[in-house]
């Protein structure tokens, strides 16, 4: 199993513009690209501060093709919320390979 995992620190005063943007922007794209691929949103509890909070989007993959996918239409996403949000959102992303110690 994969995970592709983007990060989110985004300002408090701009939590509405981003909140608009994951749920008519980020979410449906994967969601009508790769529909067997499912994500769970998480807010970070121990890295947040006064002026921003920081959520983590993970979209749980079984193949390195769908990986490749959200790899490649995320950043052209991503840039295009830098454009427009700037520094009031900051992102990055990174992929997870689930490890076992069988």
């Amino acid at each position: 199993m994969y995970i592709f995992n983007t990060t989110f620190s985004v300002q408090n005063d701009s939590m509405e513009e981003w909140e608009q943007w994951m749920q008519r922007t980020y979410l449906p794209t994967f969601k009508d690209i790769l529909p067997d691929v499912n994500y769970k949103l998480f807010e970070l509890m121990t890295s947040n501060r006064e002026d921003s909070t920081n959520y983590s989007c993970q979209w749980t993959c079984n193949n390195p093709d769908e990986l490749e996918v959200i790899n490649k239409y995320s950043r052209v996403l991503l840039n295009n919320l830098s454009e427009s949000m700037g520094e009031r959102c900051l992102s990055f992303s990174s992929i997870l390979k689930q490890k076992s110690f069988e």
